[in-house]
């Protein structure tokens, strides 16, 4: 799997602040929400380090995001490239140099966890249970401390810091740790909102030949536009 597919299933670790009361907390995510809610599309650059135990140093990825409604596509430049598009029917990556598409049914709560940098508070709110002292950085910052709350994720995540942008609703910086204490951070820049994007930059339309693989054997749940598996 793709750095980038560890957003999807890797777990992150608890921040040390303190804890808002509910009301204050409640109304401070629903501001962050309406700003977050003008946001149609977006596009950004982003950076991604991951780091283990069983890497002599940190995995270092780069690339794009690009996000349209319910649907975000990321392009990973370097080390390799590759193309994560996930929705809410499944996630789907391209291997361009081994002519590989590979799709994950992963369900709604997994599909939803690499969705954009933009804050969506009901979604939220439904898998995870939200912490913060709503403190602002000098860069405009507020981290909010996310917990599973459902046993599917727990398999996979222990906690999620989410550095939200107060005057956007887009989140800037992620800290995640996986259920083996791998620590995955995201980074965003370069962020532009509400430009136009085609519908078609957000598929993965693969060349003739690309060998289709249900990891997760799920080959009955999704299609790959027209592409069968390669022998």
């Amino acid at each position: 799997m793709t750095g980038l597919l560890s957003l999807v299933l890797s777990t992150l670790i608890l921040c040390s602040s303190g804890r808002q009361d509910d009301a204050g907390l409640s109304r401070a995510l629903s501001e962050i929400d309406s700003k977050s809610s003008t946001i149609k599309t977006l596009h950004a650059s982003f950076r991604q380090v991951k780091h283990s135990d069983i890497l002599r140093r940190p995995l270092v990825s780069s690339g794009n995001v690009r996000m349209s409604r319910d649907r975000v596509r990321w392009d990973t430049r370097t080390p390799e490239a590759s193309i994560l598009v996930a929705s809410k029917d499944d996630v789907r990556i391209y291997y361009p140099d081994l002519s590989v598409l590979e799709i994950y049914a992963l369900g709604d709560q997994l599909s939803q966890l690499a969705g954009s940098p933009v804050f969506r508070l009901a979604r939220i709110k439904r898998f995870f249970r939200i912490e913060s002292d709503l403190r602002i950085s000098a860069g405009g910052l507020t981290l909010l401390q996310l917990t599973p709350r459902t046993e599917e994720l727990k398999k996979h995540l222990k906690s999620i810091r989410l550095g939200v942008q107060v005057d956007t609703g887009i989140v800037r910086e992620v800290v995640m740790f996986n259920a083996d204490d791998e620590k995955t951070e995201m980074f965003f820049e370069d962020v532009r909102t509400n430009v136009p994007i085609a519908a078609g930059e957000l598929e993965i339309i693969p060349p003739k030949g690309v060998r289709v693989v249900h990891p997760l054997g799920d080959e009955g749940s999704s299609s790959a536009s027209g592409q069968e598996d390669g022998p």
